[in-house]
C-alpha cells in the first residue's frame, strides 16, 4: 500500500511520533485510548507492521488523534466523552 504524503498525513505522523516518544506525559483518558487502539489493531496492523487502512507504520499511527478506521475507534475523544464511549462500548 503506498503512503500518499499530504498535510493531512505529515502532521498525522509528527503528531504520532511526538506522542509515542512523550507516552508517560499523556493524560490518562488518551493513553487508555491508545490502548485501546492497539488491542483493536492486534491481529491485523500490529502483525503486519503497518495500518491495514492506510499504510503508516504501526504502532505509529495509534498514537495519532485522527482515526482512519472509524469504524474500529474514533478520534481521540476529550475525556468526558471518552467514559460516555467506554460504557456505550461496554470498555472496562
Amino acid at each position: 500500500m503506498s503512503k500518499e504524503i499530504t498535510l493531512s498525513n505529515i502532521y498525522n505522523f509528527i503528531e504520532g511520533n511526538i506522542r509515542l516518544k512523550t507516552q508517560s506525559l499523556q493524560p490518562s483518558h488518551i493513553k487508555e485510548q491508545i490502548a485501546h487502539r492497539l488491542l483493536k489493531c492486534n491481529n491485523d496492523c500490529a502483525k503486519k507492521g503497518e495500518c491495514i487502512i492506510c499504510g503508516c507504520d504501526f504502532p505509529d499511527r495509534a498514537y495519532s488523534s485522527q482515526s482512519c478506521n472509524t469504524e474500529r475507534f474514533p478520534n481521540f475523544l476529550s475525556k468526558v466523552d471518552w467514559e460516555l464511549y467506554k460504557i456505550d462500548n461496554k470498555i472496562e
